[in-house]
């Protein structure tokens, strides 16, 4: 391993593809794991592909090596498709999410306030906007979902 760590824009050039699919599901998996368990997980075909790419993120300073052959996350970046969640383990999910969540309640509220309130034009302009904002939130955070790197098998 090299003594200078790389930065997140040059990992993000260095692990892609089936390796960044192995860093995503150890990020969904914090506990140590085995290369045969990532090989399963990550539906790699053999262990030994496994390996090499457990052996990349080790060069790169992202995952540890145990005595046991047990692998860890040593260094969490989020890289790529990655820095569009948030969490850790199993509740990693995009950040859209939150906001599309957040908008769509104080939508709700501010709607059933202004059906008993008051109908006016500009009240219904916002409402409207508001709307507008939630859908395009609720896409983005349904298209981050979509593009993550981890197999079909994995998703829950």
């Amino acid at each position: 391993m090299n003594n200078a760590e790389p930065t997140d824009d040059e990992l993000a050039e260095l692990i892609k593809g089936k390796t960044l699919s192995v860093y995503w599901y150890m990020l969904r998996h914090p506990e140590p794991l085995t290369a045969r368990e990532i090989q399963r997980g990550a539906e790699l075909s053999s262990p030994s592909l496994s390996m090499h790419h457990l052996e990349r993120l080790r060069e790169h300073g992202l995952v540890d090596k145990d005595v046991h052959g047990q692998y860890t996350i040593k260094r969490d970046v989020r890289i790529g498709i990655l820095n569009q969640f948030m969490g850790r383990g199993r509740m990693m999910v995009p950040r859209f999410l939150f906001y599309a969540t957040f908008y769509t309640s104080l939508t709700a509220a501010l709607g059933s306030l202004l059906f008993w309130l008051s109908t006016d034009w500009y009240s219904m302009v916002l409402l409207v906007l508001l709307i507008s904002a939630c859908l395009v939130l609720w896409y983005e955070a349904l298209k981050v979902w979509r593009e993550q790197p981890f197999p079909e098998g994995e998703r829950d």
